[in-house]
């Protein structure tokens, strides 16, 4: 699997069929994602998801974003030797938006 994607691949795949995504960043930096029908985004701000993995599911593969994508590397590799499937978005939410922009 792989770990990582650059925002124009993830993109490509969540205009193709429905994404899991989980958004880490704290609530006040939070703002929608515009993706395709059926996809769903997870809000559980970093801070407190070590306490909350009961709200994620082990069979589904979550995307994860931060406000600039370092975050979300770290997380990632904490969600895997947790037992979940995770990929990290490069860049993060400014990347996504910058990709939307262009």
């Amino acid at each position: 699997m792989n770990y990582s994607v650059t925002t124009k691949e993830f993109m490509m795949l969540a205009a193709k069929e429905p994404v899991d995504v989980l958004d880490l960043r704290d609530p006040e930096f939070v703002d929608s994602f515009d993706l395709s029908e059926g996809s769903n985004v997870t809000h559980i701000p970093l801070t407190q998801l070590p306490n909350r993995l009961g709200q994620l599911d082990r069979g589904k593969t979550y995307y994860l974003f931060t406000q600039f994508g370092g975050r979300s590397k770290t997380m990632a590799q904490f969600l895997r030797n947790e037992g979940f499937q995770v990929v990290n978005v490069i860049g993060g939410t400014s990347a996504y938006k910058q990709y939307l922009a262009s």
